[in-house]
């Protein structure tokens, strides 16, 4: 990496499987405005290749993500704005991927390392995994998570899971349906789910997700750009702005 504060996206292709791993483990993954940009551009080039079934999303390290890293907004609130709307992108991006996306989340998949969970079609985490949204103490709001989040466990628990700022372990997380497998490796048990997946037919892969997107809402705009729109006045909230700065640098 260029920088040590900064969290690089690799990009891998084996046959019909591409395997994009966040490396960032010095700052646990955190994501930066520069590493989510990445990270949609190879999901945008993923998509214009016919022979990519699968896309594999890890995290090298201790775990898969562990959010933000928001220095740059202590000195630029603004910059804010940027986080949610390139969250917000990547979110709907993930969703409505031609490709089958699974996720191996071992360790802490948290606020927006758990909203790009969220967006995945297959999860696997580990018994040990931490997943949640625990933003509310930084004065921020998770719910440009909660198209994805209601789409995959529900009304009722994304609702108490966005609010509660509560972090759920991967057990917690299979049952209520973020998670769709559970296994001690999630690394490599996602490998294996990513090969058993791509061994099937493509067209009739993309077709499935697609009806399924077409069923759940995925594909209505304001579902995804509401909430972003909707969590641009914490940028111009002074005390919004205080109590993250604060917290921010404990």
């Amino acid at each position: 990496m260029s920088d040590s504060t900064e969290t690089d996206i690799q990009l891998d292709v084996h046959d019909s499987i591409a395997s994009i791993w966040i490396d960032g483990p010095e700052q646990r993954n955190a994501l930066t405005r520069s590493s989510m940009t990445c990270l949609a551009h190879h999901l945008e080039t993923l998509e214009a290749s016919p022979s990519i079934s699968v896309v594999l999303l890890r995290g090298r390290g201790p775990c898969f993500s562990a959010g933000f890293n928001l220095t740059p907004v202590q000195e630029h609130p603004a910059a804010l704005d940027e986080f949610i709307e390139g969250l917000g992108g990547l979110l709907k991006r993930i969703r409505r991927h031609r490709a089958t996306i699974i996720a191996g989340v071992h360790g802490a998949a948290i606020a927006g390392g758990c909203a790009i969970v969220s967006a995945c079609d297959l999860v696997v985490v580990t018994p040990e995994s931490k997943l949640g949204y625990p933003v509310h103490a930084l004065g921020l709001s998770p719910i440009v998570s909660g198209a994805t989040l209601t789409s995959s466990i529900g009304d009722g628990p994304a609702r108490s899971l966005l609010l509660s700022g509560q972090l759920i372990d991967g057990r917690t997380a299979y049952r209520l349906g973020l998670a769709t497998h559970l296994d001690d490796d999630a690394v490599e048990a996602s490998q294996a789910l990513a090969e058993k997946v791509a061994s099937s037919g493509p067209i009739a892969l993309a077709r499935t997700k697609a009806w399924i997107n077409e069923l759940d809402g995925s594909l209505d705009d304001r579902r995804f750009d509401d909430p972003v729109e909707a969590s641009r006045p914490l940028s111009r909230d002074d005390e919004t702005i205080e109590l993250l700065r604060t917290r921010w640098k404990r």
